[in-house]
């Protein structure tokens, strides 16, 4: 079949079709497999696992879900696969940049279907070998940009977050981005009542940031403010 270049206005989308390939990989000395291009594949569940109480089962589109010991501390909604995966656009990571490069400035969201086609991309998945730690990257063709972030888990601090950008080009870029989680659920929300009442949940959500501290509070409240 012809392929045709398709636009959207004065966009041409990418086609970003690109084989999929697996290989062991060293990260900082340590071990990880990498699957290339896993955004071509069909989306899969992946568990990552801990020595302490953590449990954390993600969709390779990025929707997840995650606490300790057990469903009733979960830290994201607790649903079947197929709920998470389909959550991925507003459950767990979420990042936004603003790219400037020269007098152009780009709006740019790793890992995200939202402007699917607007960047020629390359994204790959990364497991290491005892299975705690999980990396994904997008490399940004056009931007000469590497955004990537991985999940892992510590005994002290639960589940830890980090990101990381790398400018691949010799051009200096200006990078305003805002990055953080999503749709995590106050403590005590059981997942019986995440399932069956989502809705007042979400409608009864309350999040606070204490400035002098810089501790998120996320609780549930019926009182308007």
């Amino acid at each position: 079949m012809t392929q045709r270049q398709i636009h959207i206005g004065k966009q041409l989308l990418q086609q970003n079709q690109t084989e999929v390939s697996g290989q062991y990989v060293k990260i900082e000395g340590e071990d990880f497999y990498q699957i290339a291009n896993y955004d071509q594949m069909k989306d899969f569940f992946i568990s990552v696992v801990s020595d302490s109480n953590h449990w954390m089962f993600i969709s390779t589109r990025g929707g997840l879900t995650a606490g300790r010991i057990n469903a009733q501390s979960a830290l994201f909604p607790y649903y079947t696969d197929d709920k998470i995966s389909d959550g991925s656009p507003y459950t767990g990571s979420r990042t936004i940049a603003m790219v400037t490069a020269g007098d152009k400035t780009s709006l740019w969201e790793p890992m995200s279907e939202q402007h699917a086609g607007a960047y020629k991309l390359t994204r790959n998945l990364y497991k290491n070998v005892y299975g705690d730690k999980l990396i994904f990257e997008e490399i940004n063709h056009d931007l000469g940009l590497t955004f990537s972030y991985a999940w892992r888990t510590s005994d002290k601090f639960g589940f830890v977050k980090t990101s990381k950008l790398v400018n691949n080009s010799d051009q200096a870029v200006s990078v305003e981005i805002l990055d953080g989680i999503e749709n995590l659920i106050p403590y005590g929300v059981e997942s019986d009542v995440q399932n069956s009442l989502s809705c007042l949940v979400d409608a009864y959500k309350k999040n606070e940031l204490q400035a002098d501290a810089g501790v998120g509070l996320y609780s549930m409240s019926s009182i308007s403010g």
